[in-house]
């Protein structure tokens, strides 16, 4: 099975040949004096004499010499390493302690305050126990210090910071000048080179980009330092894929400034890759850079990660364009090929959106893939052009290129590569076979040290999984079992590297929701496929609006609702689902069309709005799959329903009202916003063409004035769903009280973050959730109360004006946009927060106008927010925030809970313990754990609110109950008391007293709850035993206080004026009939909410009514890792 050997004994290949009396030549060229003129094929005579004995089969080739290299390793690995060496296979062995080091590694040192990180440290040791990994007398000092650590932190966690540099510095260099300089001039010694990576704070903003391009441009005047990577995104913050042409623009302006550095001074500037979404940007950048005629000279390189299938047609391409580059003079480039280092956060994204992750399935296949492009870099008539870098610490693999460069005549230009300060004696091993060897080295300044933390966890844990062949390298043999495991598979992977597939994984379409048994999500589109953003584009060119049809006669559009609801009712639910199927169809066939027609008239982003029709397309099958009548009752529509939507989502949110409404058998009057009604009107027609009857639904574009008055207050509407501002639906509620008023409206909401939290990733969710789509999301955080130390802190507050001075204000119709323009034009609140500030605060970000649009703004941040001010308590809808100071969490959700709203709220903390308390008591719809508190997504967070942010039975939209919401049920027939109380106590046990996460995602806890509500005020005709039964019985099972009037008892005027009372510790207004004008003028201004429905002897149906719904959504990864192993406390 061996490589056929007509290169062998043929011609011998060379990039550069060194002359005598000058050095060896280098294969990527950086080091300073190399001559880089013989750009040359030179062939060697081949003597007929003595005819060479054919080699060995090439895969017994490889072995021999894997094992070959294996034993010169071991035979000259030092006391120290064996020791540790044992330490780290120990370690493979122990998934606690695992688990513990990842987590202190990440968690211990986000607070900077020695008491605070020493209460972390003994929480961790208190949750995993003392690692088994470790010597007995480790273990004992690390018990010693945790009590130390109680009495003097200030020395205690110093030391422990002290020991956690010490043994990370083998992986991660001091960057400072003179440290730095020692450790290249002592590696250069040792005949080892380096490729030099800085690492430092997350790359937020431009400012940050901007220092670390710098930081670069300083290490290559540096003349020590002749190889540095850097990565796209580490030199630009603003990477859009839809402003394809516009990004790739910006990353070569700012790769030409790095290769300016690097041509006069001959260092070598490779470009590292990690996430997916940066391939084809930074292959297009790197590649139009080096075709200009400044930079033909240059050589440079760039990453190529195996585990992608994409990866193999890049490396042809790449290929291709080098040669026709050298052929035209200019200098050849180099490939760095590695396995890949971003799987578990691919895998995360995949999961997240619906589609495919990018690399392999399986390690067997990137292996495969590896192998094969390992093959295809050595041959001769590619590294002419392309010089390879094999960077791998599986032996095999590197015995693989040994054996195919020395076949191929190819040895100088393919190099070895490992990472620094991992498995040393292996890596002296490769250096004496390969007569060199390059260190990848992440390096990191001291006062960024901390941001290294990523890194060394991200290492740790990629090093340690199953299938990595560090993971067994520590005790690793030959001839031993692990060793004959690695060798079967690798023999597997270049056997497999004929077969294995080189078809992209994401551009294969995802699983078709309509084809799985059980509801699943819409995947969203993936703007990494060229395929999808030529769509888009498409669909903006051809886009045209169609004219609005007129306002139909109010009377004549009502009378046809009722005519045609109860045919549409009798139906079926089955019918019925399958239109909503239809539709969902329609939809997503529409998608892109969609996408135009929000950008033009919703003014917002695509890839905002690529959301939101994932959104639509979700509420129609969820609706269609999940409406089931519980068992025992019977079920009659409520008749016509007026959807009033939105302009802030035009198309999600109505669709969802729609569709609910008329999954229930209503007929629907569909009022939109007069902003957005070109929008709904595309909504109107895609429903008609999936087969909703166009008397069933009908449009209906009023003005809101007096005919829109008209359509809320007449008597044939019997039920209204409104998404809007709390004050709009008050003023419904004062036009006809006794209005069935489903709303979802106004919030304050609030993101908390605490001295426990990772900052960087804090930031990142906080300034997409207070300014995407200019912060005019019903969910978007208006508010961060931020622990004491991390608002002090210097580093947050720049960190943070970066990261939302850098995101670029323009219109929607500019790819480049991500804040967009408002709807509307300020007024009133949004023009306070946007202009003026109150006692005490100060801007960190002053918010302006651009241009001369009065609807585009730049974000504004707000320091200073006291408790109780102006700010604190008024939802402003615009790109606004405002930054308040607590001096603890207890103080902070005080403050989150301390509105009259209660629709989204988060937390950013890695403590358990921490997310535990706040998830308890924090008074809101949706919660969110270490993510952005916007982008509630149909089953996994259903959305809706508390308190002012709801009106109505608080059913949330895109969840269990909401298409319960539009039906009115009744017992089907006479019920026992006995199956009553056994129908309430199995449906609490069943289901309401039990956490739901439906959706099942690896990466991200989804909980569906229901929590008791603060009360329940039964008001009844007369004193009907029954009902009064029931409704005690669902008081005492739910623990909900319950207060019963008796209307015989207590007259309508009394009971009003007792309400503001009573609601001081009660929510609903329960009652079986209509109430009078007077009682519901009373409920509705002390803020109550009214549900009419019989007392039903299903507790499935009753139960929900006691109670409300809370959604909590909280990240499980870190950097996409999930531990193999986690305490009770954890899990």
């Amino acid at each position: 099975m061996g490589i056929p050997g007509r290169y062998h004994n043929r011609h011998r290949f060379c990039i550069f040949s060194a002359r005598p009396g000058r050095k060896t030549a280098t294969t990527d060229g950086s080091a300073a004096g190399y001559d880089t003129d013989m750009i040359t094929t030179i062939p060697t005579p081949v003597t007929p004499s003595a005819p060479a004995a054919p080699p060995p089969p090439l895969e017994q080739a490889v072995v021999r010499r894997a094992e070959h290299l294996l034993e010169r390793a071991l035979a000259d690995q030092t006391a120290a390493e064996r020791k540790e060496s044992g330490r780290l296979a120990r370690l493979m062995e122990d998934p606690p302690g695992k688990a513990f080091t990842l987590a202190m590694v990440d968690e211990v040192f986000r607070s900077h305050v020695p008491a605070v990180q020493a209460r972390r440290l003994r929480h961790i040791l208190a949750d995993y126990g003392a690692p088994q990994y470790l010597s007995p007398i480790d273990r004992g000092l690390m018990r010693t210090g945790a009590l130390g650590s109680v009495v003097v932190p200030s020395v205690v966690m110093p030391l422990v910071e002290g020991r956690l540099r010490q043994d990370s510095a083998r992986v991660i260099l001091d960057a400072e000048p003179g440290p730095l300089d020692h450790y290249l001039q002592q590696r250069e010694a040792d005949g080892f080179r380096i490729n030099l990576n800085q690492l430092g704070e997350s790359v937020l903003g431009e400012a940050e980009a901007a220092h670390r391009l710098e930081v670069v441009l300083h290490h290559l005047a540096n003349p020590r330092v002749t190889y540095i990577s850097v990565k796209i995104s580490a030199i630009f913050s603003q990477i859009h894929l839809l402003a394809w042409d516009e990004t790739v623009g910006e990353i070569k302006a700012h790769l030409r400034q790095l290769y300016r550095a690097a041509l006069p001074a001959k260092k070598f500037v490779n470009l590292d890759m990690e996430e997916y979404r940066d391939l084809a940007l930074t292959l297009a950048a790197f590649r139009e850079v080096l075709d200009e005629p400044e930079f033909l000279p240059l050589p440079a390189g760039v990453v190529l990660q195996g585990y992608l299938p994409d990866s193999w047609a890049a490396q042809q391409e790449l290929t291709a364009w080098a040669q026709r580059r050298v052929a035209r003079g200019g200098a050849p480039i180099k490939v760095r090929l590695v396995k890949g280092a971003n799987l578990a956060m691919e895998a995360v994204e995949a999961e997240l959106h619906g589609w495919h992750q990018a690399p392999y399935a399986t390690k067997a296949e990137t292996d495969a893939n590896y192998r094969r492009m390992v093959e295809f870099g050595c041959r001769p008539e590619n590294a002419a052009a392309v010089r390879l870098g094999v960077a791998s610490h599986n032996l095999f693999d590197v015995a693989l290129a040994l054996e195919l460069r020395e076949r191929f005549g190819t040895t100088d230009q393919v190099e070895l590569e490992m990472l620094e300060g991992m498995a040393n004696h292996q890596a002296r091993a490769v250096r004496d076979a390969a007569g060199g060897l390059l260190l990848y080295a992440p390096a990191v300044r001291r006062d960024d040290f901390l941001s290294a933390m990523a890194y060394l966890v991200r290492r740790l844990d990629e090093n340690t999984s199953p299938e990595n062949f560090l993971r067994v390298a520590f005790g690793l043999r030959p001839g031993s079992p692990a060793w004959e495991q690695e060798r079967k598979r690798f023999e597997n992977g270049w056997h497999g590297r004929l077969t294995v597939s080189d078809v992209s994984r994401r551009a294969v379409p995802a699983v078709d929701p309509d084809a799985t048994p059980v509801f699943a999500n819409q995947p969203d589109a993936d703007w990494t496929q060229a395929a999808s953003r030529t769509a888009l584009r498409d669909a903006i060119a051809a886009w045209k609006q169609d004219p609005l049809p007129p306002v139909p006669d109010l009377n004549a559009t009502l009378d046809t609702a009722r005519a045609a609801q109860p045919g549409w009712e009798s139906a079926g639910a089955k019918h019925r689902g399958e239109i909503l199927r239809a539709a969902a169809r329609v939809m997503a066939g529409d998608r892109y069309r969609t996408l135009a027609c929000l950008r033009l008239e919703g003014k917002k982003a695509p890839a905002e709005a690529d959301a939101e029709v994932s959104e639509a397309i979700d509420f129609a099958r969820y609706y269609a799959a999940t409406f089931v009548v519980p068992t025992g009752l019977q079920a009659r529509a409520l008749g016509t329903v007026v959807v009033a939507s939105p302009w802030n989502f035009p198309y999600a949110i109505p669709s969802g009202g729609v569709l609910a409404a008329l999954a229930a058998g209503n007929s629907v009057v569909f009022k939109p916003a007069p902003e957005t009604a070109g929008i709904a009107w595309l909504i109107a027609q895609q429903l008609w063409q999936a087969g909703v009857p166009r008397d069933v639904l009908q449009f209906f574009p009023c003005a809101d004035g007096e005919i829109g008055r008209a359509l809320m207050t007449d008597p044939r509407v019997n039920a209204v769903v409104l998404t809007g501002s709390s004050e709009t639906a008050r003023m419904f509620q004062g036009w006809r009280p006794s209005l069935r008023l489903y709303a979802e409206t106004s919030g304050k909401n609030a993101l908390v973050i605490t001295a426990q939290a990772d900052r960087e990733l804090a930031i990142k969710d906080l300034v997409k959730s207070a300014f995407g789509h200019s912060g005019q999301k019903c969910s978007a955080a208006s508010l961060a109360i931020v622990q004491a130390e991390v608002y002090d802190d210097p580093v947050f507050r720049r960190q943070l004006q970066d990261a939302a001075a850098s995101m670029v204000v323009a219109p929607s119709t500019d790819p480049r946009g991500v804040v967009t323009p408002l709807v509307q034009e300020p007024r009133d609140a949004l023009r306070r927060a946007l202009t003026l500030l109150d006692e005490g605060e100060e801007w960190l970000l002053q918010p302006r106008q651009v241009g001369a649009d009065p609807c585009q703004w730049s974000p504004g941040i707000r320091l200073g927010v006291k408790p109780g001010s102006w700010f604190h308590q008024t939802e402003c809808f615009g790109p606004v925030l405002g930054l308040m100071r607590a001096e603890s969490l207890e103080e902070a959700v005080e403050w989150q809970n301390g509105t009259a709203f209660g629709l989204t709220a988060g937390l950013h903390s890695l403590d358990p313990a921490e997310q535990a308390w706040w998830a308890d008591r924090v008074q809101a719809g949706n919660l969110y754990i270490n993510r952005p508190i916007t982008g509630a997504i149909v089953q996994r967070q259903p959305f809706g609110g508390w308190k002012k942010s709801c009106v109505g039975p608080g059913a949330k939209a895109g969840g269990p109950n909401y298409v319960l919401s539009f039906i009115r049920l009744e017992d089907a027939g006479e019920v026992s008391w006995a199956d009553v109380e056994t129908s309430y106590r199995a449906a609490w046990r069943d289901h309401f007293a039990v956490d739901h996460d439906p959706s099942g995602l690896r990466c991200e806890e989804n909980v569906f709850r229901y929590r008791v509500s603060r009360g329940v005020i039964l008001r009844v005709p007369t004193a009907n035993e029954s009902v009064i039964k029931r409704a005690e019985l669902a008081a005492e099972i739910t623990g909900v206080p319950l207060v019963v009037s008796i209307a015989t008892e207590e007259p309508d005027e009394a009971f009003a004026a007792r309400l503001p009372e009573l609601a001081k510790h009660a929510e609903f207004v329960r009652s079986v009939g209509p109430l009078p004008d007077v009682v519901l003028r009373a409920v509705h201004t002390s803020g109550l909410n009214w549900i009419e429905a019989p007392v039903t002897a299903s507790g499935r149906a009753e139960l929900r009514y006691w109670l409300r719904e809370q959604a909590v959504s909280r990240t499980k990864h870190r950097y996409g890792q999930i531990p193999e192993w986690l305490p009770p406390s954890r899990r």
